[in-house]
């Protein structure tokens, strides 16, 4: 059986380096979201090793799916219906993430051929998928809203600090304003209070330790969500 010091670090990476990681890839990425398949294309052609970095990081990223399983612990979601809710709202539409992220390899891939016009239509193709349009709006219904009951959860938990959970509750939206708008200040501020908020969580978890730790397996979080839900 794994030790409680082992889940216990295994939560603070996923939250740290799951968040970090996501602000960096956001701030490395040449590509920009709103961007035309053409304008992605072209700008991976031309800054090919920031968009080999951005693909390393697209790993990290995933580690925000567990994650969020800590910050419904942290949140109390064995016995709250707002956290368990939440965390389950979070986690099962972000395991779509493989999909999303597959975006950025197939633009790389397209960067390097000779045919810009005809690498542009499969990236258009790519993004015009049924599942990965289906994919996308579940995602970002279940963010702003998983994410929000995450962290009024967490306010009212009084685990962490009343501004982590505040910052919970924002940063999709300020990120999914920034995109839109084209404003990269908003939507980087909008990552960095993910960093915040997870941050708060993965002291809080450390905190924890001990006897309370033992509640850190997934099926804790999951199950108490799945009975809210249900």
């Amino acid at each position: 059986m794994v030790s409680s010091r082992w889940r216990v670090a295994a939560g603070v990476a996923c939250l740290v380096l799951g968040s970090i990681g996501q602000l960096a890839q956001f701030l490395v990425s040449p590509t920009g979201q709103a961007d035309t398949a053409a304008a992605q294309v072209t700008a991976a052609a031309e800054h090919l090793g920031a968009m080999r970095l951005g693909l390393v990081l697209d790993l990290l990223i995933l580690l925000v799916v567990p994650a969020v399983l800590y910050v419904g612990f942290v949140a109390g979601a064995a016995r709250s219906r707002l956290a368990a809710t939440g965390a389950a709202l979070t986690f099962v539409t972000s395991l779509g993430a493989g999909y999303l992220l597959a975006q950025d390899v197939v633009v790389y891939a397209a960067a390097l051929q000779p045919d810009r016009g005809a690498a542009g239509g499969l990236v258009t193709a790519f993004e015009s998928n049924g599942v990965i349009s289906g994919v996308v709006v579940a995602y970002l219904v279940g963010h702003t809203i998983g994410f929000i009951l995450l962290g009024i959860a967490l306010a009212r938990s009084r685990a962490v600090p009343i501004w982590a959970g505040v910052a919970l509750c924002v940063w999709p939206l300020a990120e999914m304003v920034g995109v839109a708008a084209g404003v990269t200040a908003v939507a980087a501020a909008g990552f960095a209070l993910l960093v915040i908020g997870f941050g708060s969580c993965s002291i809080a978890l450390v905190r924890a330790g001990g006897a309370a730790a033992d509640r850190l397996a997934p099926a804790a979080p999951i199950g108490a969500a799945t009975r809210a839900v249900v």
